[in-house]
Parts: C-alpha cells; structure tokens; sequence
C-alpha cells in the first residue's frame, strides 16, 4: 500500500473544509458518529459514480478516513457491464429494471463487477487508506426468480468479513455478487444495499449518484423528506418519475427496519462530506419523520416542554410572564418534543413569537417540516429575527419581504396592505423582548 503524499491530505481537507462549512459543525458530528453504537454508514456507489466521477469520491472516501470514519462501501458496476456485454456482442435485456443474467452474462459480470471492486480498492490504497474488497463472501441466495435467469434473492447476510475489516482499522469495499454454494449470482445493487443496512443497521445510509437527490415538478431539490408526513403525498405524485418512486418506496422500507435515529441521503460523492458534516446538508435527506402536534390551549406540561425548547435553542431564558403576555397563542410541536414555533394571534395578522430547535436535532429536518405545517395554518404571517441571526438566510429564502432596522429584521408573507404592513413592522419592532 502506497503511502499519500502529504500536499494530497492537505489538498484534499482543504477542498472539503472549503465547500462543506464550520469547524465547529464538522466536530460536532464527528463526535456525534464516533460515539454512536452502531456502525457508522453504508455508502451505496453507484456505477454511473465510479465510471464518472471517480476522483470525487474518493477524495470524499479519503476525507472520512482521515478524520478516522470507516464507511462501508457497497457498489454498482451497471453502465460498465453494459459496455463490456455490447463491445462481446452478447445480448442482455432488462425485466422491471433488472438485468436478465445469463451464463454468458453472468462469466462477464463477474468480471467487471471484480475488476469494478479492485479498481476502488486500489484508488484508496494509493493515497494512503487501508481498503479491502469483498467480492463473494457477503449475500448468500438462491435462484429465486427465474425469468431472470442467474439473478440472486437475498437469503443471508453474512457480515463477518466486514466487521473484521473495520476492527482492523480498513474500509471493506462491497461487490453486489451473490453466492450459493459454490455458485456465483448476479444482484441488484440496490436490493444488496437494503439487505446489507438491514443487517449491519447503521447510524447513516447515503445513495451516491450523478444528480444527488430528488427534485420536485419545478425541477428544485427537496432537501429533506418527512415520511410520517409526507410519504404518501409524494406517491401520489406524477412529477415523482418510476425510477425515483421505487428508490423512495425502498428506502422507506429500509427504515422500517433501522431505530428511528437513522436516515437516508441521495447526493453527489463531491458533496458526501457537506451531507454529513453539516447542519444545512447537500442532497435529499430522508427520515422516519415525525408528526407535528398543534396546541391552542397549551397545559403546564406542553408549556415546559416549549420553555425548555426555546430556551436550548437560543441559550437564554424565557421571560416568566411569556405565555401571560400572549392570550392567544397557537403552539405547535413535534411530535419528539425537539421543536416547536408559538403564533400569536393577539394582533390583526398572525406574528410569529417564537420558533426554536433542540440544538442536537440541527440538520435533521424538523425546522423544515414544522414550517412547512404551520404554513399551511397561517398564509398570513410576519415576524422578526435579530440581525445576526443563522437562520437569516433561510427566512431570506421564503419571505415575500423584509426590512431591517439596527436591531431587528422583520420579515412577511402573505401581506400585500402596505398600511396594514407598515402597523406589522411597527408592531414587530416596539414588541418587548421575550427571551434575555
């Protein structure tokens, strides 16, 4: 194994410091990974990924074994068999989306599914980390579909192999072959990756691929799916094309079988890093979700869950007399009690008192999916944020406007009075200050 030279370490931490963020974020998560009792990610290559973007992935790949994360890596190898089959003129077909394999098919996927493997391997050993490629020991199957001939259904995982690779400090590196007894099977990349998280049930699964994510009818990428949410929504959809809607149903069938703490990201290897080091995230990030409770009439419990809420997320304290001060106030909250916002209704349009979340659940996608249910209670609405507020850029993003003043930024949407406007801003302005 090659030894990486020190300018490409350096080169490399340099490029994704740069484009992922804070300092402070990248730790907090490492810490959050390190410490977590299940196996850290299982990253799913796709072969599109390794035919043509190599040099990001591994770059990505080194960035985590240089701050000491071990992934495991399960990849695709489709694009290159489908060259290899077609320069042998050897004819191959496709049944819902998977590849007829034939004796003559399979003596070739083997081969590029190997060579595919080794080539990965060998890219990280060259810049210095230990890799290891498993090729035949992992999915133990049967000939379970017969249309298609040499294809493998899962029977067993078996993960011996890849827990000794990790114990001994390497990044085992996955081929989707099959096994059963001494006969070697083709499977679905996708199918393998299911079986494999279900089996080693990870804190992290991330699908790397040429688009890096799923986007929506106007062609702009959802950032983050709720499923306890939105799931059934989005399957109604028609923009949500075959291909996408069957990688969503399976990943929700993956989380089904992983504690509620998991998730899944689609995103483009250069990005993997922001993905997972970051609050903001690069990609679609998908969860278990949550549900979004809302209270018009908060009891003493819903009022100390809120209170401790708020006062985490800005490190202050809530003033005593809050919930006195605001007669009618509207409450919402998930349904982990890890965030929440309060609307106050005491003025002519709906003002935003409060929006809050637990520090530790930055980047999971709650904020997002409480707004997005609040909304569609309130399409009228205002609110401020002091001027050094993070989350400027965000109420920047869905604002219809904002002003700003020394202290505050008031923002709006939904009010097209300017006199009605202008009472908001002067309202939002001159309103006491409820956390010190």
């Amino acid at each position: 194994m090659n030894q990486p030279s020190s300018q490409f370490v350096k080169k490399t931490i340099l490029k994704l410091l740069r484009a992922i963020g804070s300092e402070k974020e990248i730790k907090k998560y490492i810490q959050k990974f390190s410490s977590a009792e299940q196996h850290f990610a299982v990253i799913k290559v796709g072969g599109s990924v390794v035919k043509d973007d190599l040099e990001n992935l591994i770059t990505s790949l080194i960035f985590l074994d240089q701050v000491g994360l071990k992934p495991v890596i399960l990849h695709g190898a489709g694009p290159m068999l489908t060259e290899e089959l077609e320069s042998r003129a050897i004819d191959f077909s496709f049944i819902d989306g998977q590849r007829v394999t034939s004796n003559e098919v399979m003596s070739v996927a083997q081969k590029v599914f190997t060579e595919t493997n080794k080539r990965i391997v060998d890219k990280l050993q060259d810049q210095g980390a230990k890799a290891i490629g498993i090729t035949h020991s992992v999915f133990e199957c049967t000939l379970g579909y017969p249309k298609l001939g040499l294809v493998g259904k899962i029977n067993k995982v078996n993960i011996s192999d890849i827990n000794s690779a990790i114990d001994k400090d390497m990044i085992p590196v996955i081929a989707p072959l099959g096994y059963e007894s001494s006969k070697t099977l083709n499977i679905n990349a996708d199918l393998a990756t299911i079986e494999l998280v279900k089996a080693i049930k990870p804190y992290k699964v991330v699908f790397l691929s040429e688009t890096g994510g799923i986007f929506n009818n106007e062609n702009r990428l959802i950032e983050t799916i709720n499923l306890a949410l939105e799931y059934d929504e989005l399957m109604q959809e028609d923009w949500l094309h075959s291909g996408m809607r069957l990688k969503l149903k399976q990943i929700k069938t993956l989380l089904d079988f992983l504690p509620k703490s998991s998730s899944v990201s689609i995103t483009q290897p250069i990005n993997l890093p922001k993905e997972l080091f970051t609050d903001s995230g690069s990609g679609t990030m998908v969860k278990h979700g949550f549900r979004i409770k809302n209270y018009k009439a908060a009891d003493s419990a819903i009022k100390v869950d809120f209170k401790n809420i708020i006062e985490a997320s800005f490190n202050k304290k809530l003033i005593p007399d809050f919930f006195d001060q605001n007669s009618k106030l509207n409450i919402f909250m998930s349904s982990c009690n890890r965030a929440t916002i309060a609307i106050s209704e005491d003025f002519l349009i709906p003002y935003m008192d409060k929006f809050g979340v637990l520090p530790d659940a930055k980047g999971e996608g709650l904020g997002a999916g409480l707004w997005s249910e609040m909304r569609k209670v309130y399409p009228k609405l205002f609110w401020r944020s002091r001027r050094n507020n993070s989350i400027n850029s965000f109420y920047s993003s869905i604002c219809d406007g904002c002003q700003k003043h020394s202290e505050w930024h008031v923002y709006w949407i939904g009010i097209e009075d300017y006199s009605l406007l202008k009472d908001c801003i002067e309202y939002a302005i001159s309103k006491p200050k409820s956390v010190i």
